[in-house]
């Protein structure tokens, strides 16, 4: 989620502080047949699959789950990185460009003033996202701690170009954190360090066996011990065959990553919980927008919401003549896409399409050898996604390719078409009013930040309060209030809570950015030592809490903790500019000018960074030195009176 930096204010001549093996437990609501969903069972990764499916691993891990996540080398990627032409971002007018050298990877973040390079920075990249068919993203990796890169390779269109939600002046630039939830999507399971918020000892290459069949270390000790199940009579329990499963079962383990959303996780859930073979509700919610035609409006990843829209799921699953519509009706996730038959996906829709059952085709000739007579090329039409640029996908909701809203809809119908109805849960039909609140809260925070969606959160958060008490809905409150900044009204609640019960740091490090904004030091650093110790390993928890020892005056406390920051990611460049100020303070000017120095080296235009390093050069009678800064403040924001102060001071 965001994380909003105190708001610094520059006065003129002074400086300011701106400062592994995972298991699940069994669900309650769930019968444990199969033994895998048991907290006895754990992860053995793809290579124990391979001793005894060795035809299925070949096929898997070229197929495209299987080439989901690579080591980054020039060997195992799909773009290019010998002729790239330069991505310009307009809003923070920084150039993009990769290169490689031999089989290394890098992407080179650039500023122009003319045809002079005023600006330079250059990070390695250390995997691949994506098997190549849609995208290539990339991750670079710090002692552990995963960051999306600014650069991904559209392949359909063969383009570099920004990240999806990385356009439009949400440019994270290279320290986009790449939480569990990422990671459990797009690879296998992940040996993730609990309480940090994107570190990894390890992580697989690619989804493996195990995200579609759980995990397998029962059934390789079964079969290691000789007991051995005949799978053509009976089923083996000691591991889950989503084929064996009820539909809506073997639904969910496809809905887990292909159901696109704000997820809202059950209390005390994460993405580590859920099993193949358990009920997907009883980990997370995931909620997505319905517009007055949804039928039109959709993103990349929702084809089981779409599928579930189509007549022909409808039916299958209404009618006992056909047999029920599912993901595997169509996909074989063991093999390549690029490996079937060009007639693949229509011999599926005519196995149950048949002569006996239902009309031949009536669409006029030419157009049906124009779709080299494809069913799919008519019913499940190949569109843009809302949500991905330069990628094109098979719309999922299958139907009769009847009016073409876009030819036959005025521009004002199309617009009305698209106007927010609601938030849907996908999952659950009557979600509760507190689960509700907080998918608004999800989506404000990960897609919008209009405060409709907040104001929504509100409405659902007063209707949980009429069957609970305050206290009770605490958390969601606590996150509504931090983004409208009612801080006040987050002190009184927090005051009335037990804090020990308190086990989410997201909560108490919002109580803390309360107490910090009304100046209270002292009850700041209380919750966020409670916000660290629950996550220890949190980089931003942990500036946060030296920020408040530094607002109190424990000065050495504050840099103990920037130096552990810096030590554990060397490019955290908030630290280094909070350190710098706490150098200052401490009387080591040298060190403070490194510190605000290496700060700008990672980001040149952080108004707090700018204005520190003009304020020591200003205040040790380096007046040359302070202009460029305090003219780049200027460029920044030409209104801004301090800034026009301390550039007259400078000048």
């Amino acid at each position: 989620m965001k994380n909003v930096p105190p708001i610094v204010i520059l006065a003129v001549a002074v400086l300011l502080f701106s400062c592994k093996e995972q298991t699940a437990p069994v669900s309650s609501t769930t019968d444990p047949t199969y033994l895998n969903l048991g907290a006895e069972a754990s992860y053995v990764g793809i290579e124990a699959c391979k001793t005894c499916h060795p035809d299925k691993y070949e096929t898997f891990v070229q197929a495209q789950m299987g080439r989901s996540f690579e080591a980054a080398t020039l060997s195992n990627s799909v773009a290019d990185f010998d002729h790239p032409a330069p991505v310009y971002d307009p809003h923070s007018d920084f150039y993009y460009q990769a290169f490689h050298k031999e089989e290394a990877l890098f992407i080179m973040e650039y500023r122009l003033s003319g045809r002079d390079t005023v600006f330079k920075r250059i990070e390695q990249i250390d995997y691949i996202v994506g098997s190549g068919q849609h995208t290539n993203s990339h991750i670079r990796n710090v002692n552990g701690y995963l960051y999306q890169m600014p650069l991904t390779w559209y392949a359909q269109d063969g383009k570099w170009d920004l990240p999806p939600k990385f356009e439009d002046g949400n440019n994270t630039r290279f320290d986009r954190p790449i939480p569990l939830q990422c990671m459990t999507c797009h690879n296998a399971m992940p040996a993730f360090v609990p309480g940090s918020e994107n570190r990894y000892t390890a992580v697989p290459f690619g989804i493996d066996c195990e995200r579609c069949h759980g995990p397998g270390s029962i059934h390789v000790r079964e079969k290691q011990a000789g007991n051995i199940v005949d799978i053509t009579t009976e089923i083996d329990y000691t591991i889950v065959n989503p084929g064996k499963l009820p539909i809506d079962l073997q639904f969910d383990i496809c809905q887990r990553c292909h159901m696109q959303g704000a997820a809202v996780f059950k209390d005390g859930k994460s993405p580590l919980d859920f099993r193949p073979g358990l009920p997907l509700a009883d980990v997370e919610n995931v909620f997505w927008p319905r517009y007055a035609d949804s039928l039109q409006q959709f993103i990349m990843a929702s084809h089981p919401d779409r599928l579930k829209l189509s007549p022909c799921f409808q039916q299958s699953h209404a009618d006992d003549a056909y047999p029920p519509l599912t993901c595997i009706t169509c996909h074989n996730p063991h093999v390549s896409i690029e490996t079937l038959g060009e007639d693949h996906y229509r011999q599926v829709c005519q196995s149950c399409h048949t002569p006996e059952r239902v009309n031949e085709c009536t669409e006029d000739e030419t157009l049906r050898a124009r779709q080299d007579d494809n069913c799919v090329a008519c019913h499940m039409p190949v569109s843009g996604s809302e949500d991905i640029p330069h990628v094109r996908i098979t719309d999922h909701f299958i139907r009769n390719p009847g009016r073409v809203a876009s030819q036959l809809l005025s521009p004002e119908e199309i617009t009305a078409q698209k106007e927010f109805v609601r938030l849907a849960s996908l999952l659950e039909t009557a979600p509760a009013a507190q689960e509700v609140a907080q998918g608004y809260l999800t989506y404000y925070e990960e897609v919008t930040n209009h405060p409709g969606f907040l104001d929504s959160a509100a409405v659902y958060l007063e209707k949980a309060q009429q069957s609970t008490s305050q206290q009770a809905v605490a958390a969601p409150l606590i996150r509504l209030w931090f983004w409208q900044e009612k801080y006040g009204a987050i002190i009184r609640l927090a005051q009335t809570l037990d804090e020990q019960t308190i086990r989410d740091p997201w909560t108490l490090y919002r109580i803390g950015e309360a107490f910090e904004a009304a100046g209270r030091s002292q009850e700041a650093i209380h919750y966020h030592t409670l916000a660290v110790s629950l996550a220890p390993e949190h980089l931003r928890f942990l500036n946060k809490l030296a920020s408040a020892y530094g607002a109190d005056g424990q000065l050495n406390a504050a840099l103990s903790i920037f130096d552990d920051i810096l030590e554990a990611n060397p490019t955290f460049d908030e630290a280094y500019n909070n350190r710098g100020f706490t150098r200052v303070v401490l009387g080591d000017l040298q060190g403070a000018e490194e510190d605000f120095l290496a700060a700008l080296a990672l980001n040149p235009d952080d108004p707090s960074y700018l204005g520190n390093i003009a304020s020591l050069y200003f205040n040790t009678n380096r007046k040359a030195e302070a202009r460029p800064y305090a003219r780049r403040l200027i460029e920044l924001e030409p209104a801004n009176v301090r800034y026009q102060q301390l550039w007259g001071l400078v000048k």
